[in-house]
């Protein structure tokens, strides 16, 4: 009877944990999936805050409607690569888009010392709460969109 229980038991464990994983691949399916952001209207839907992944820390990217952008940058970082930056830090400074290509302007800096005033990358894919970067050295960088604390 013992055997029966631990089959019983085994049984509604692995249900329980298939279950588990179709609902969470059903989840990422879903967020994953949403459709690209058209090329013309990657100006528009660029406007926010995005946040990249450098080690443990945060890389945070915050592009304005005007035109203006600041980000935090840590070494090692796919901006700070881009600007061949090295210790951490704050650029501000203008962004534009032309095509797939998106081009930062540093006007301003904070504990930096950028080699690179001016550093463009190729948006790879754009859809919206994901933003997959290419610098001219040919690294990618994924950036996922974030609520605005203000």
């Amino acid at each position: 009877m013992k055997n029966v229980n631990v089959m019983k038991t085994n049984s509604l464990s692995c249900t329980g944990l298939i279950q588990v994983a179709i609902l969470g691949f059903c989840i990422t399916s879903c967020v994953n999936n949403s459709p690209p952001v058209p090329e013309a209207e990657y100006s528009e839907k660029i406007v926010g805050l995005w946040q990249g992944t450098v080690g443990d820390d945060k890389e945070t990217m915050s592009i304005n409607v005007d035109g203006t952008f600041v980000c935090k940058l840590y070494p090692m970082g796919f901006i700070a690569n881009t600007l061949s930056q090295s210790v951490p830090g704050t650029i501000r400074g203008t962004w534009n888009i032309t095509g797939p290509i998106i081009t930062l302007e540093i006007t301003g800096v904070k504990n930096e010392d950028p080699e690179n005033r001016i550093a463009s990358s190729t948006i790879v894919a754009f859809k919206q709460d994901e933003l997959v970067l290419k610098s001219n050295r040919g690294e990618i960088s994924t950036f996922l969109r974030r609520e605005d604390p203000r």
